[in-house]
């Protein structure tokens, strides 16, 4: 019985050797095949990102015959207007009735009376200058020079008798300008009318000396 019993611890104590070798193989075996299986690359995968499509624009309607737009037509420039004819307004005659009167137009203004014979004032002053002139002496200074001129003068006259002469515009020359005063003096003068007798009138009178 000795010898049995000292043969089972032999046993156990080989079974647990030969399980101890078996786990250190497994584990070499495992940690070989650790490290010889290489991890694996994984390929990049391409993310395509997809976006909501718009939807295509619709289609533009085209326009009809009947909305097209026309085309300007040329300008024709038309002619200008007649000038309008002045109208000549046409006075209104009333026509009178049972209760109204006719207008009556306002009479003429009587024509200026004519006389047949001119007026004596005026008649009897040409004779006044043409007996004035008729008294007329040239200087004889004046004539050596060949002098020509005329003077104005003004003076009264009451009855033939003159009276203030006196020189309005001169001649330039002094024996002219006296030569013209004295023939006022010296002329004779015509009787006057009836209805100029007693008036003291005044005349004015061109001298003339001419050669």
């Amino acid at each position: 019985m000795s010898a049995s019993l000292q043969a089972k611890p032999m046993q156990a104590f080989g079974l647990a050797i030969l399980l101890e070798a078996l786990l250190l193989v497994g584990a070499t075996v495992v940690l070989a095949s650790a490290i010889q299986v290489k991890p694996a690359i994984s390929e990049p995968v391409t993310i395509t990102l997809v976006s909501e499509e718009e939807p295509p624009p619709p289609p533009k309607p085209k326009p009809s015959p009947s909305k097209a737009k026309p085309h300007p037509s040329p300008t024709v420039l038309s002619p200008p207007p007649p000038m309008p004819t002045p109208v000549t307004p046409v006075p209104v005659v009333e026509t009178p009735t049972a209760f109204t009167e006719p207008v009556k137009p306002p009479p003429p203004p009587p024509p200026p009376a004519v006389s047949g014979r001119p007026d004596p004032s005026l008649e009897y002053a040409a004779k006044v200058r043409a007996a004035v002139q008729a008294a007329v002496f040239y200087p004889p200074a004046a004539a050596a020079l060949h002098f020509a001129g005329r003077v104005r003068l003004e003076f009264h006259l009451q009855d033939g008798i003159p009276g203030e002469a006196h020189v309005l515009v001169g001649s330039g020359m002094g024996i002219i300008d006296r030569a013209a005063l004295q023939s006022v003096r010296s002329a004779h003068y015509p009787e006057p009318p009836a209805d100029m007798r007693g008036a003291d009138r005044v005349y004015q009178v061109w001298v003339e000396f001419n050669r």
